[in-house]
């Protein structure tokens, strides 16, 4: 746990690529099994501030706490060791837009490589371990299929149990449904609201803004590279006051 009780906590956290100022002092903390949903505009640093969270993304000023990990980033401040990266990414995991699974290697093998390689799991506790996980998320079918015969939900939830074998203490997820055709959509959103129902500490960027407000502890709203709004679904989605987060909701049908 971080200093103030949070599980995550980031602080003024700056990322610039060339002239390109994404992020201008983003902040937010997380606290042990909420759900913090972000939302914005394209190009509003969302994305960003998520790879910043497990350093994907090295940021070029700020603070990033998560668990017992600490970070300060600054002119002439040393950046982390590749060993301290390694650590932080086994707490800390991480499912994108476009699945990034391995096509070589059956969907088990997915599962069980950062176990048996990072985690020292003999080859029969990864293997029990991902068949549960993949009986978790629906597809105990599927473990020995290879990625190019599933469909993009069905990727996108071997994903998921691919990070969760490596029984992270947070998840980040990053648009996760942005890839896939709307009917796939559900059982990928099935799949977070089960995890957040079981109490996993999760931060989300997602456009999907009925899932934001019915799963979300609380919602972050970034605007030009900064955390411009937080706090409930009722306050930031259903019953949003100010004129900027009006405009962005206004243009999902339904929100709010």
């Amino acid at each position: 746990m971080t200093a103030n009780g949070a599980t995550l906590a980031a602080s003024n956290i700056h990322k610039a690529f060339g002239d390109n100022q994404v992020l201008k002092g983003a902040s937010l903390s997380v606290a042990r099994g909420e759900v913090v949903t972000l939302i914005g505009a394209s190009g509003s640093g969302k994305s960003t501030f998520l790879r910043c969270l497990n350093l994907l993304e090295m940021p070029q000023q700020g603070e990033l706490a998560i668990g017992t990990h600490r970070f300060t980033f600054g002119t002439g401040l040393r950046a982390p060791a590749d060993a301290q990266l390694a650590q932080l990414r086994q707490n800390v995991g991480m499912v994108f837009q476009h699945f990034n699974l391995f096509p070589h290697m059956s969907v088990l093998r997915n599962l069980t490589e950062g176990p048996v390689q990072v985690k020292g799991l003999s080859q029969v506790e990864a293997d029990a371990l991902g068949r549960d996980l993949l009986a978790k998320v629906g597809l105990a079918d599927k473990a020995d299929a290879y990625p190019s015969r599933l469909s993009g939900g069905q990727k996108q939830r071997v994903a998921i149990a691919r990070a969760l074998a490596m029984k992270p203490d947070v998840m980040l997820f990053d648009e996760p449904t942005s890839a896939l055709d709307p009917e796939l959509v559900g059982e990928v959103l099935a799949v977070i609201r089960n995890l957040a129902a079981e109490g996993m500490t999760m931060v989300l960027v997602t456009h999907e803004m009925a899932f934001a407000a019915d799963v979300s502890s609380r919602v972050g709203f970034m605007n030009d590279g900064v955390m411009a709004e937080v706090g409930t679904a009722d306050e930031i989605i259903r019953q949003p006051k100010s004129e900027r987060l009006k405009a962005f909701l206004s243009r999902f049908h339904g929100a709010g």
